[in-house]
């Protein structure tokens, strides 16, 4: 099956006036998200599932995903905020995947947790960086956990 794994867009700085989980996309960052929603709509005819952080900037991620992409189901996944174990996530996420039995999903999360997951699915791989609204794409074994990067799509490259 085909994984796409998303770093949500450019967010608003941190501050002390609201916590890091209700963090807004910016303008910049929208933009990001509609030109990676743009390339991701010619990788593949629909996405079956999306899932996402609860924190405010993946949910938007996601929403601006979605209103290109119709994806047939939206879910949040508290296994992918930023501090979570990877390992624990790939697992989580495996059993969803599984469970769900589609054949293409997006998960949009957040960095590091991001560049790990692409490191913890391929093994071949070193964590790679990830541009603010950056997706990998993944051919996923939900069996097993792992998977083989295909590329990593950075927004400039849209």
């Amino acid at each position: 099956m085909k994984l796409y794994i998303m770093r949500h867009g450019q967010a608003e700085p941190m501050s002390d006036a609201w916590p890091d989980s209700e963090r807004r996309l910016t303008d910049e960052g929208i933009t990001e998200v509609q030109q990676a929603s743009e390339w991701l709509s010619q990788q593949c005819e629909s996405l079956e599932q999306c899932y996402a952080s609860p924190y405010r900037r993946a949910q938007e991620t996601q929403n601006v995903m979605n209103e290109r992409l119709n994806c047939q189901q939206l879910k949040t996944l508290s296994c992918l905020t930023p501090e979570k174990r990877v390992h624990e996530t790939v697992t989580e996420l495996a059993a969803e995947i599984s469970v769900a039995g589609v054949t293409t999903a997006l998960i949009v999360t957040h960095m590091p947790l991001v560049s790990y997951l692409v490191a913890e699915i391929d093994k071949a791989q070193q964590p790679p960086i990830f541009a603010t609204a950056a997706i990998a794409e993944i051919e996923f074994d939900p069996q097993t956990g792992t998977g083989r990067l295909q590329q990593l799509m950075q927004p400039e490259h849209c």
